[in-house]
Order: C-alpha cells, then sequence, then structure tokens
C-alpha cells in the first residue's frame, strides 16, 4: 500500500508540474514605447540611453541621472528586516525614495551596470559617488540633483576638478552648464563647493546604510495566476505605507516638481511624491481548469466546482509579488485549518479567516488542510509601489507591449491589461508645474484581451499635456 501511494504522489507530482505552465503567466510585464522598463539594472539603462538619444558616455551618464531623478525622491532609508533587504530594483519598484547614500547605491549600480567603476565619496554629512569613464572621475548627484560642465563644456565635472575650480559650480547657471533641476530643493552652490574641498574618497563598497549594492532573494518578474488581477493605482491610501514610522513624502513638498520641465508635467497631478497604493486580488473559481491547475493540491481534486478531499488533503494558494503587501485579508468556505508561509513555504505559522499580518511582505502561500470538501477561497491585499517606475502614459502615441518570459498564452485562461487615466490641458507657456490651471477630462479606461505575446496595440492621449494616470491593471480570467 505504501508503495502504492508513492506511486500516486510521483504522478500528483507530474501532474502538478505540468499544471504549473497551464494558467500562470510568468513575468506578466507592460512596457511602453515612451518610458523606462524599470525590471532589470540593464533595461533601466539602455532605456534610459535610449530616450536620451544619448552617444557620448557623458550624454548616456547624464541620461541614467535624469532618469533615477525622475524615478525616485529623497526622504528616508527604506529598511527591512532581516532576511529581507532592499536593493536597487526594490528601491526604485517598490519605495521610490532613499537618503543620498541609499540613492547614490542605486546610481552607483546603474553606471556599473553601464561598464564603469564608481566610488563613494564622503562629505560632512552627505554621502556621494564618483563615474569614471574617458579617463577621469565625473561627479552626479541624485540627492541634491545637480552636475556641473567644465568652463569649456568638455565634460561634467569631477569633485576634484570643483575642488581647484570654485567658479565651475558657482558661475554654471549663468553659463548655461548646469544641470536642468539643479538645486531644486533648495541646496547652494557654496554648499556644493564646500563639500567637493571635504571630500574623502570612500572607494568600493556592496551597499550603503540599508541599501545592498544588488538585490538579494528579490525579483521585479510578476508571476500572475488564474484567477487573479494586480491593480496599481497613482493615489494613496490612509496609512497605506508599508514602513514603520511616519508617512514616506518627499522631504522638500513640491520643489523638485515645480521648476522641472520634464518631472514637472508627470507628477503634477498628484502632490508632492509620495508613496502610490494597488490592490492585489486572488480569487480562484475551482470550476476553471486554469485557476485550479495554479493551486497545489494533495489528496484532493476539483469536483463540481468544489476542491473535494480523499482523506486528508491540502491546497497551497500561492500568491508572491514584486510589490510588498500593507494589509490582506482572506476568506473560505470549507471546514479546514489555515496555515500561512511568508518565506516559500519553508516555515508556516496557523492562521484564521479575516486580517492578516503581512506587511512589507511579497509572498504569501496559505495552505488549507481539510477532509471534506473546500468550495471558496479568495484574497485581498493592498500593495505598495513607486507611481514613478510605472509604464506611465504621454501625450500622443504610447506603442504598450505586453509579454510574459516565455512569450506563451497561458491555456485556459485569458489575459487582460487595462488603462486608466484623464488627458490634461494645461495653461501655455508655464514656468511653474505645482497643478494650477490645469483641467481634467473625463476618465478614459483602455481594456485590451491578449490573443497572442508578445503583444502591442497603441493608447492616443490627448491633450497638451502628459494625462493623470488613475491606474494600471493586470489580470488573469480562467476561461
Amino acid at each position: 500500500m505504501a508503495m502504492r501511494l508513492g506511486f500516486l504522489g510521483c504522478v500528483a507530482t507530474a501532474l502538478l508540474m505540468h499544471a504549473a505552465a497551464f494558467g500562470a503567466a510568468d513575468g506578466f510585464k507592460i512596457t511602453t514605447d515612451k518610458t523606462v522598463d524599470s525590471s532589470s539594472l540593464e533595461s533601466i539603462v539602455a532605456d534610459a540611453v535610449r530616450l536620451a538619444g544619448a552617444k557620448t558616455n557623458d550624454e548616456k551618464a547624464i541620461a541614467i541621472h535624469e532618469y533615477l531623478h525622475h524615478a525616485i525622491f529623497h526622504w528616508a532609508y527604506a529598511t527591512e528586516k532581516a532576511p529581507q533587504s532592499v536593493g536597487p530594483l526594490k528601491l526604485i519598484n517598490v519605495y521610490g525614495w532613499g537618503l543620498c547614500g541609499g540613492q547614490h547605491t542605486v546610481l552607483k549600480a546603474l553606471f556599473e551596470t553601464q561598464g564603469w567603476p564608481c566610488r563613494y565619496v564622503g562629505w560632512p554629512g552627505h554621502t556621494t559617488i564618483e563615474v569614471q569613464y574617458d579617463g577621469k572621475w565625473h561627479y552626479f548627484d541624485t540627492f541634491l540633483k545637480c552636475y556641473y560642465w567644465t568652463k569649456d563644456k568638455s565634460h561634467v565635472a569631477g569633485q576634484e576638478e570643483i575642488a581647484k575650480d570654485p567658479s565651475i559650480v558657482l558661475d554654471a547657471v549663468k553659463d548655461g552648464r548646469a544641470s536642468p533641476e539643479n538645486l531644486c530643493c533648495g541646496d547652494s552652490p557654496e554648499g556644493v563647493v564646500e563639500g567637493c574641498k571635504a571630500m574623502k574618497v570612500v572607494g568600493d563598497s556592496k551597499g550603503w546604510a540599508s541599501v545592498t549594492w544588488r538585490d538579494n532573494n528579490y525579483s521585479t518578474s510578476l508571476n500572475l495566476r488564474s484567477g487573479a488581477a494586480l491593480r496599481l493605482e497613482w493615489k494613496t491610501l490612509p496609512e497605506g505605507f508599508a514602513i514603520t514610522g511616519k508617512p514616506p513624502q518627499h522631504s522638500c513638498g513640491t520643489k523638485d516638481i515645480r521648476n522641472d520641465k520634464v518631472l514637472g508635467p508627470l507628477m503634477e497631478h498628484y502632490g508632492p511624491r509620495n508613496w502610490s497604493n494597488g490592490t492585489f486580488v486572488y480569487a480562484p473559481d475551482f470550476s476553471k481548469a486554469a485557476d485550479v491547475a495554479d493551486i497545489e493540491l494533495t489528496g484532493a481534486k476539483a469536483d463540481g466546482g468544489k476542491l473535494a478531499a480523499s482523506g486528508n488533503a491540502s491546497a497551497i494558494f500561492k500568491m508572491n509579488l514584486p510589490y510588498c503587501f500593507v494589509t490582506a485579508k482572506f476568506a473560505a468556505e470549507g471546514d479546514a485549518k489555515f496555515s500561512l508561509s511568508t518565506d516559500n513555504g519553508k516555515t508556516w505559522a496557523p492562521v484564521q479567516p479575516g486580517d492578516l499580518a503581512v506587511k512589507q511582505k511579497y509572498d504569501l502561500w496559505i495552505k488549507a488542510e481539510f477532509t471534506g470538501a473546500l468550495s471558496k477561497f479568495s484574497l485581498e491585499g493592498n500593495v505598495e509601489h513607486n507611481r514613478g517606475a510605472q509604464p506611465y502614459l504621454y501625450t500622443g502615441k504610447n506603442a504598450v507591449t505586453v509579454s510574459t518570459k516565455d512569450n506563451k498564452l497561458p491555456e485556459g485562461a485569458t489575459m487582460k491589461v487595462t488603462y486608466v487615466y484623464q488627458e490634461t490641458t494645461a495653461p501655455e507657456n508655464r514656468s511653474r508645474f505645482d497643478g494650477k490651471g490645469v483641467t481634467y477630462g473625463e476618465t478614459k479606461t483602455v481594456t485590451k484581451e491578449i490573443d497572442k505575446l508578445p503583444y502591442t496595440f497603441e493608447i492616443e492621449v490627448g491633450g497638451n499635456s502628459p494625462p493623470k494616470m488613475l491606474a494600471i491593471e493586470r489580470a488573469l480570467v480562467g476561461k
């Protein structure tokens, strides 16, 4: 009898391995031709350079710097409890904020991905980096928001050059050699010069403070299971942030937006830069084969719209996201014992239907153990993400591409992508980007059912300024 059960277990495992590709969409990604794909360091560098049309190394470095200036803001260090950590991709995609050493660890990772050596350089009360290319060190600062061309405009200056000739900074705005957003949060040129004069080369390091030099045990890839939907919104929910303490919000209000002709029109709709929330819903329908295929079943099968046990049975519902949960709750119908794992099944803790303590967790697995039948299961959670890293829309034509890791359509399920936005009309010839005089059209919703991969479609956005984004949703619905 034991041998018979072992044989059945092998068969069940084989069926499960086949089922894993049946209904899920692994690496469910949305990109556009006008935005940077923030899913990897390589894609960020490639898209930032492409969109800027950069040719020289200075131009490429500026493009990478400008991307990061647009994607993150300064507030505090993002921290997570061990064994979790915050690396460059997590900081960009989940949080969107950091202090000087953390921001410059991300910038350093991007420059290194481009193939350039970098070094940390310390100032009194400030951590910077320099990047080496064309035989020179160059200073870029995403925290103070500045870089400076030399007086002959031959290259972006390094800190030693600035220390020897302060006029590289002091006269930069007058001479047209400063970055477009130069010191937009209120720092002074004199402070930059003093910092460069006091510079101390720290050298290389595998991260700074709470930010690691590369991501550990984190992936931006979304494995969406049949019966699930992820809706990322541009608004914030009260107390909808995952860290402990004060709400994360740009320390300088809207200073970085008001005077930036690129960042301003994109971000003025939402007030000071802060966190964004989204909703994840997973409600598999046990009468649909694709939905059932994405559930890890032992000793049970789908029968009449229920999961029916043949003895001691279990069902594991797996919900792994690239965005951290803030809150979550689940419901179920059936006489079962439930347990929760937040480490992909390594450890389990008993739970009851209702609210779950999952703040700042990414991988939720819920196991139901039962001897009768389980007729329903659903989970709804709020997640945190960085709106600045999403594939938002611009005015005019936007080519949107939907893809997965293997670009194979999930069997038995329908992939859906939805954009929700409002077209924007803004005053002409304005110099301040603070939302004044801006009007919005009616809410527009564009939904596409995907019939091939990769799948590209166009969204034509009217108005004379980038639209107000409301949401992007990805869903996988069992047929």
